[in-house]
């Protein structure tokens, strides 16, 4: 009887931390989804300063047409550029979440109407985005990689 404790011992211990894992991994994507949720509210706001606690100090943020910006305070001034120049609603949709270790991401399309605060015309979009996060020290997710484009095609002149 004593050798079957053993083998018994490992298999529950895998059980309960794969059980473990998937709780973790769960209560992960709930907080990806409700920041995802939370930059959506800011960003339709315009507040940088909202956005700036989900955003790492050394965060990379590659927005279409432009050079990558590194650093958190050059992200939030190029984004105050683009909310002094347009009032938008956007609308985010996660397609799909991946979780592991300190790492994860956030992979989906978004729906946005720009409207110029110049009175330029509405022009509306879709695209898609991937935003990679990386727990601190604190335990806080936080993006470290934002990538957003468009799927509409250029057009040549």
């Amino acid at each position: 009887m004593r050798r079957y404790r053993l083998p018994f011992l490992c298999a529950a211990a895998l059980a309960l931390s794969c059980v473990h894992a998937t709780r973790d991994a769960h209560g992960n994507k709930a907080v990806l989804d409700r920041i995802r949720h939370e930059i959506q509210a800011v960003e339709i706001a315009g507040s940088t300063e909202s956005m700036r606690v989900h955003i790492s100090d050394d965060v990379v943020m590659m927005a279409p047409n432009m050079p990558p910006v590194a650093g958190a305070e050059n992200a939030m001034a190029a984004m105050q550029q683009f909310f002094d120049a347009f009032t938008f609603d956007i609308e985010y949709k996660s397609e799909e979440i991946a979780i592991g270790g300190d790492l994860a991401f956030d992979r989906g399309t978004y729906r946005q109407r720009l409207t110029g605060r110049s009175g330029s015309a509405v022009v509306d979009e879709t695209g898609k985005y991937l935003w990679v996060y990386r727990r601190g020290t604190d335990g806080t997710c936080k993006q470290a990689r934002v990538i957003w484009n468009s799927n509409q095609a250029i057009t040549s002149n």
